[in-house]
């Protein structure tokens, strides 16, 4: 869920700006079927693919901290968090506890549901359109902080739906 305008960088003599390095999947995975790391392959590729995404969905990620809580088949939860940067995936990490301990100031989107339906969406042929069709049904709850996300998740469900 990506939402704010992308951040621009402006031009200066004085410094020289940099762009920041992007989110990288580990290259082996030692658990086979591994939600996370099946989830760390597609945040590579949602990077390597940001020119296809869909706008509405990078202004809503834009700059945003977002928190995920993910009950797995097996009863056990799995909790990450993705810190975006201009819209694109920077950091993508998982933790052991329901709080990030890592996090500075809170998330400021939190997707809370589990792994049955992470997997419905990856597996689906359009999975935005899948996403917003579970967030309707209630088994992907998405909370923003804010009116300005709470719009654009708002115009994200319309557009998707």
């Amino acid at each position: 869920m990506l939402l704010f305008v992308p951040i621009t960088s402006a031009a200066s003599n004085a410094v020289n700006i940099k762009e920041a390095e992007l989110y990288k999947a580990p290259e082996n995975s030692s658990i086979e079927n591994d939600l996370f790391a099946e989830l760390s392959a597609k945040a590579e590729l949602y990077n390597e693919n940001f020119d296809k995404v869909p706008s509405v969905l990078k202004r809503l990620v834009a700059s945003e901290e977002i928190a995920g809580k993910i009950k797995l088949e097996n009863g056990e939860m799995l909790y990450v968090t993705l810190l975006m940067r201009g819209g694109k995936i920077g950091e993508f990490y998982k933790y052991d506890t329901p709080t990030d301990p890592n996090s500075k100031m809170g998330p400021t989107i939190t997707i809370e549901t589990d792994e049955k339906t992470i997997r419905q969406i990856l597996d689906s042929g359009k999975p935005l359109k899948e996403a917003v069709k579970c967030m309707n049904d209630d088994s992907l709850k998405v909370e923003t902080e804010g009116l300005f996300r709470s719009t654009m998740l708002w115009s994200l469900k319309k557009l998707y739906a």
